[in-house]
């Protein structure tokens, strides 16, 4: 990220991509804090640690900008698995020196330093059970897809069976489309709500293939018979 992206997020206000911590943060803030960034930060978006920023946003310099990059290499290379890729950039503000960490989407979450974390508004927070299983799963390509239309309502088409049975029909012309809301996925399976009987089905992932409605203008699941 350019500096001057970097200077202009300074004034930001705490969210999912952006946090403030005074000129000496110990070990576990740093390392607590790029875990969740990178566990959370969505393809294409980077978050940013500023060290040398209070929560007002009041300036506090940092007295040796490459000592504590040192230190942030270490945490994100040595105390975190996989290891954390980051970029960090010393910036004056103020006339005082202070350091900007940022980290990328992460193709490699989950990871780990302790408990795993994310970003839940302005806060680092352990992750539930449920979030922990869909980190995990995130690194299955087409869970990882599925995984993006979560509680969004999809083109469903069903070739060669009916959606939740687990039969084959030999009939190679049927069709049953729906519409469906995606509830949850896992390497194995994708869970999706029918909007019009308000009926749960679970398919295998792969039967399932994710793919463009057209004519609906949305994404599209297309299921294959077993």
């Amino acid at each position: 990220m350019a500096i001057n992206q970097l200077l202009s997020r300074l004034g930001d206000a705490e969210d999912n991509f952006v946090e403030r911590k005074p000129a000496n943060p110990n070990r576990d803030v740093i390392r607590k804090t790029v875990v969740a960034f990178a566990n959370s930060v969505p393809e294409g978006r980077t978050a940013v640690l500023f060290v040398g920023i209070r929560n007002d946003g009041t300036v506090e310099a940092v007295p040796n900008p490459d000592k504590l990059q040192k230190t942030v290499r270490e945490i994100c290379e040595q105390d975190c698995y996989p290891p954390i890729k980051f970029t960090a950039e010393v910036l004056k503000a103020d006339g005082s020196l202070v350091l900007a960490i940022v980290v990328p989407a992460s193709n490699n979450k989950p990871h780990f330093a302790g408990p795993a974390y994310v970003r839940r508004g302005s806060e680092s927070v352990a992750a539930s059970a449920e979030v922990f299983d869909e980190l995990v799963h995130s690194r299955n390509s087409k869970c990882a897809a599925v995984l993006k239309l979560k509680g969004q309502v999809v083109s469903v088409l069903s070739l060669q069976h009916k959606l939740g049975v687990a039969k084959h029909i030999p009939d190679t012309g049927y069709r049953e489309a729906a519409e469906c809301r995606v509830e949850a996925a896992n390497a194995q399976t994708v869970r999706l709500r029918i909007l019009g009987s308000d009926r749960y089905v679970t398919e295998p992932l792969d039967h399932a293939k994710v793919c463009y409605d057209e004519e609906g203008h949305r994404p599209m699941l297309v299921v294959t018979g077993y």
